[in-house]
């Protein structure tokens, strides 16, 4: 029995293709038909029942998948430790975060986890939340904080930390910026600017259905990564923006004003996640102090003023992204 026999049996069996488990494994697919072969003539019992239309997975795969899984967890582990003690990074935490997230993360955890573990080193990386997603699971990352990942992949785990009220970016003689707060419904037909599908497939469609819930007829004009280059459109009358709490606090911006909507408030998540078989201690450290200040209310976004208080002066430079 090889790794890969095992690792193309798990991506057929998440996949319920041949196919498209191939082309997740980049290999053809009578490669991955032929392991797959030798692996049930190891095992004296098929794994799949294959059809024309379908592939399902036989009572011996339903036994057999979970411990697979769990083997090429295992061997992932080892080599990653073995690397991390050949290049002398044994004790550093390697953590992906949105960056629009990151500076409060850092700002509430650091100094709790250095009292626990002071020659832990962190090493901090700003990326998207597919990107993190995609390095925890191969093990190049020890957790991340993301928008969102309420139901991650089975080798992960996730803790929801807040849920942050979406605002409406308009420009202030926009008709709508008389209102102290907007029904979504008031959004029907508006040239709306939200987050780039490619950067957040998760947060994108989440935006558009909590519309849509909201009986608003939601009209994209354009996708956008920072709201650097959304409050131009915005300050302009070209559209209307969509972003989050925290990131219109940060950003105020002379001629746009932000306003919340009407309740239940349309939202967006976001969450620490990590590998479900972590052993580490430093990273179930971290988790833990995530939680307790969670419970705090350490999270919860601040709150966002009307207008700003003076104009906004010099380049645009933070690149406040809803990663």
């Amino acid at each position: 029995m090889e790794l890969r026999q095992l690792e193309y049996a798990v991506a057929v069996a998440e996949e319920l293709h041949f196919g498209r488990a191939a082309a997740r494994m980049h290999v053809t697919q009578q490669s991955v038909s032929e392991q797959i072969r030798r692996l049930e003539r190891e095992l004296g019992a098929p794994l799949f029942t294959r059809t024309s239309r379908r592939v399902t997975v036989t009572a011996v795969g339903e036994a057999f998948l979970p411990e697979a899984r769990s083997a090429i967890a295992a061997v992932r582990h080892a080599l990653d430790v073995g690397r991390r003690v050949a290049t002398g990074t044994v004790d550093e935490l390697r953590l992906g975060y949105a960056e629009d997230l990151g500076p409060r993360l850092f700002q509430l955890t650091v100094p709790a986890l250095h009292a626990r573990f002071p020659d832990v080193r962190l090493a901090p990386r700003p990326m998207t939340t597919v990107a993190q997603l995609s390095e925890l699971s191969d093990r190049r990352l020890d957790l991340g904080f993301c928008w969102t990942a309420e139901h991650p992949p089975p080798d992960l785990a996730s803790l929801l930390v807040a849920r942050e009220p979406l605002m409406v970016a308009l420009a202030a003689d926009h008709p709508l910026a008389a209102h102290q707060a907007i029904d979504p419904a008031q959004l029907s037909h508006q040239p709306l600017v939200i987050v780039e599908r490619e950067v957040n497939p998760w947060l994108h469609d989440h935006f558009v259905s909590q519309l849509e819930a909201r009986d608003a007829t939601v009209t994209i004009h354009r996708e956008i990564s920072s709201l650097d280059r959304l409050l131009p459109l915005v300050l302009t009358g070209s559209a209307i923006g969509l972003t989050i709490t925290s990131a219109a606090a940060a950003r105020p911006f002379a001629g746009v004003v932000y306003r919340p909507f009407t309740d239940p408030t349309p939202y967006a998540g976001h969450s620490i996640v990590w590998h479900r078989d972590t052993t580490d201690p430093a990273v179930t450290a971290l988790i833990d102090i995530v939680r307790e200040l969670r419970d705090t209310g350490a999270f919860l976004p601040p709150e966002v003023p009307h207008e700003p208080d003076e104009p906004h002066r010099g380049t645009a430079t933070d690149d406040t992204r809803p990663d």
